[in-house]
């Protein structure tokens, strides 16, 4: 009689629903401790002197598909549209950043799932879901808010274009994300290449999935064909592209601090992003030389998903400032460093080394190893769990001193409460001003503030 020491089915379910919901509870607490508690009491640029500002004056509902910057905003001003009725305006910018907190733990808990085909080891599937929760330049402007709450989708998008939903029903609410995910960030239409790989009978329960992305994407281009984006001063030549990249992708993968990034740069110019390529380009030929042809298709959307996403938002809002081979580092210090368009950048490459770790496990425990049967899958196993807290720590260790963008204004609720006195008193203004990070400002008509209060 043979012993299965393999958990029954639904022991197996319920064990991926656990971790499922550990990742989203841990992805939701890591995103809210990440800054500073007064940091959490401020609302950050659209969030507030555009999605709430254009759903006080226009009604939530009706800016919904409101075309911002040259494309679509669909999940924050979705989010607005359902807690407008219900929020308390001085509490806003922490109720913001409460629902963007959860929000990425459904993102780290999202790829964990959307990844088990490809990455079926699951130290590496977590590690992936780490990296939704702990890149350290994460922390300046993009956790937290409505208005870069986009970055995830990009990050996602590659993961679920690639993934076999198993019912009908399933491939349908994935659809429903992708259209989501699509339809809020307009760089997830470069993946769109990897729906003719997938676009087969055998996987027509993510048709759906393909549909819905088709149709946002549409949407997009539409949108940024009518609504104009005045924000780009041209294309950055390739040296700067690629020197931006490493900048602001690569180095803020360990390390977030602009401050400490320019003094790297002046004392050893680009030596520690080389580094950190080492063990990239080290997982990226093993993920193409021993990784299944979906593997291999996924290992060359990460690397080109991560150039094309830095390289988009760069060229969209160009100027002197990204010029860095034009310019040349030894002025680094009059340059932009880790800007947040290496969030997503940075996740796509570094997903390289866990996609790696799987490929190599998976393999050693295919193999036939009839000399020595455990010690190839024991010695990769170890070799590839060191790889995983690497990541892990090197990313988390970079979250330890946090550099955030929030204190540039003053807190919001006091802001709130001393305008509500002014509107409130016997000769009140005709507007009161509000202050947004960064260097913004949210102008109301009493009438409008005082609407707001519940």
């Amino acid at each position: 009689m043979t012993v299965s020491h393999r958990p029954p089915t639904r022991t197996r379910r319920l064990l991926e629903w656990a971790t499922v919901m550990t990742i989203v509870i841990a992805g939701a607490w890591v995103t809210w401790v990440r800054v500073p508690a007064d940091h959490r009491r401020r609302p950050w640029a659209e969030d507030a002197n555009i999605f709430l500002d254009e759903a006080v004056r226009d009604g939530a509902w009706n800016v919904i598909v409101h075309g911002y910057a040259g494309y679509q905003h669909l999940i924050p001003r979705l989010v607005v549209a359902v807690i407008y009725p219900f929020f308390d305006v001085v509490r806003y910018p922490m109720l913001i950043f409460a629902i963007c907190s959860v929000l990425v733990g459904l993102a780290a808990a999202a790829v964990y799932w959307l990844s088990r085909d490809l990455v079926p080891w699951i130290p590496a599937r977590l590690t992936l879901a780490a990296i939704t929760m702990l890149l350290p330049l994460a922390t300046q402007e993009t956790i937290g808010n409505l208005a870069d709450l986009h970055v995830y989708a990009m990050w996602i998008m590659p993961w679920l274009l690639l993934y076999r939903p198993r019912r009908w029903s399933t491939g349908i609410a994935w659809a429903l994300l992708a259209f989501a995910l699509v339809m809020t960030e307009i760089q997830c239409v470069f993946f769109f290449w990897l729906i003719p790989f997938r676009a087969r009978r055998a996987h027509a329960r993510a048709f759906p999935i393909f549909a819905a992305f088709l149709v946002g994407a549409a949407w997009q281009i539409v949108t940024a064909l009518l609504v104009p984006r005045a924000t780009s001063e041209g294309p950055l030549s390739v040296g700067s592209t690629f020197l931006g990249w490493m900048v602001n992708t690569v180095i803020p993968l360990v390390q977030a601090d602009p401050v400490a990034v320019r003094n790297l740069i002046h004392s050893s110019g680009l030596l520690v992003a080389w580094i950190i390529l080492i063990p990239i380009a080290a997982a990226t030929v093993i993920a193409l030389w021993k990784g299944t042809s979906t593997q291999r298709l996924l290992t060359i959307a990460l690397i080109l998903g991560s150039a094309a996403t830095y390289t988009g938002s760069a060229w969209a809002n160009s100027q002197d400032g990204f010029r860095y081979a034009e310019f040349g580092l030894d002025h680094i210090d009059t340059l932009i460093v880790n800007i947040r368009y290496g969030v997503p950048s940075g996740m796509l490459l570094s997903a390289v080394i866990p996609l790696a770790t799987a490929i190599l496990v998976s393999r050693a425990r295919r193999a036939d190893a009839a000399a020595s049967p455990g010690r190839r899958v024991a010695i990769t196993t170890a070799i590839s769990v060191i790889a995983c807290i690497a990541v892990v720590g090197i990313m988390g260790r970079g979250d330890l001193h946090p550099y955030s963008l929030r204190a540039t204004v003053a807190e919001w609720p006091s802001a709130v409460i001393a305008a509500m006195d002014q509107c409130g008193s016997a000769r009140p203004p005709d507007t009161v001003t509000l202050p947004v990070a960064p260097w913004r400002s949210l102008t109301l008509t009493c009438t409008e503030l005082l609407s707001l209060r519940r």
